[in-house]
């Protein structure tokens, strides 16, 4: 009998240490779940960011880059409205957003965030604005800086129905999206940079002679009815005055024409270095001879009043200039050697002269 009782309470003890442990390893098992659910949700996100980071990097050059990630930021986050603020002209503008209600003004009805601060903000609240003004109740809201090196250019504002919706990863998660978007928006730059540098003379900044021609094949793809003109021009005895003042008193007298013929150009007009100190005009849509004519001989008249700032020059400077037209009976190759021919005979008939076909 009393092995019996030994026996039990033996049993009894070790059904109790087995309780305990089948706590503690349920205990254990639960946390490890835990950790293991918020490892694959930080992975998701992770692998969101990387996956929105290569996207970015290969649609650098996409004008709808903007509106695409905030697309994104609403499909992984689950989010009811994301909207991104960017910087124009020290203005905050709404690049991309899927809401009506822009102006973040009208929700907040006990909670007021400067926007132009560019601090963090957190707001949860069940007493936004009357219902009737939005679509729907929104109590959460986040707005995550845009910084690109330490210089804050934008928000991203992503809101939500329930009341205190946001957690941490939400935070992360959008935070690494703001560095991403400023990243692609300094990338963007960048290529903006490279790509207009391609297409433009360095020392006098107007347009190469390739964009100049495709951009004039382009206009005739679109509408091959269109007239205008092509004027070909170069500065007389330009050797001369390089020979005898420098080349850098050239440089700044190329400079100067290019500036007196863009004050002079309409915005459609389209001026480009020919090559030396030869430039090549596209005058758009033409509405009477005279009156290009009338325009080109103005430039020619500004042009001898330009002087130099580093030396005084004995004789002024001045162009010759050959117009031709384009009235869709020739080629653009036509047009040109016609101008060519034109600024040819200016400058073997006295030079500081406009000739038209």
């Amino acid at each position: 009998m009393e092995k019996k009782l030994e026996l039990l309470e033996k049993y009894e003890r070790l059904k109790e240490e087995f309780k305990t442990y089948q706590n503690f390893a349920e205990s254990t098992i639960q946390i490890i779940s835990e950790k293991n659910t918020k490892l694959e949700k930080r992975l998701d996100n992770l692998t969101n960011i990387v996956e929105i980071s290569k996207y970015i990097n290969s649609n650098i050059s996409d004008s709808n880059l903007i509106s695409m990630i905030n697309d994104m930021i609403i499909g992984v986050s689950g989010v009811t409205y994301s909207s991104i603020y960017l910087f124009e002209f020290d203005k905050l503008v709404v690049k991309a957003t899927n809401s009506n209600e822009i102006d973040l003004s009208l929700k907040f009805k006990d909670d007021f965030v400067d926007l132009r601060g560019g601090k963090l903000f957190i707001i949860n609240s069940k007493g936004f604005v009357e219902e009737e003004l939005i679509k729907d109740k929104i109590h959460s809201v986040i707005g995550i800086p845009i910084n690109l090196r330490d210089k804050f250019t934008g928000y991203i504002i992503v809101e939500h129905t329930l009341w205190n919706f946001f957690s941490q990863e939400h935070i992360n998660f959008i935070s690494s999206i703001a560095n991403q978007i400023a990243i692609a928006i300094e990338n963007s730059l960048l290529y903006a940079k490279v790509k207009e540098s391609s297409i433009r003379d360095p020392l006098l900044g107007m347009y190469n002679r390739k964009y100049f021609f495709d951009t004039i094949e382009e206009k005739l793809i679109k509408d091959n009815f269109i007239e205008f003109a092509i004027v070909m021009m170069d500065i007389d005895d330009f050797k001369k005055v390089n020979d005898a003042y420098g080349h850098q008193v050239g440089d700044e007298i190329l400079i100067s024409v290019t500036n007196t013929i863009n004050e002079n150009l309409h915005e459609k007009d389209i001026v480009a270095r020919y090559g030396g100190e030869g430039i090549v005009i596209y005058i758009h849509e033409i509405e009477n001879y005279n009156i290009v004519y009338n325009r080109i001989d103005n430039i020619r008249k500004e042009i001898t009043n330009i002087t130099s700032e580093n030396k005084k020059l004995k004789n002024p400077i001045t162009a010759s200039f050959g117009i031709s037209y384009y009235k869709g009976n020739k080629t653009v190759d036509k047009v040109l050697e016609t101008a060519d021919i034109m600024l040819y005979k200016a400058k073997t008939s006295g030079k500081n002269r406009v000739l038209s076909e």
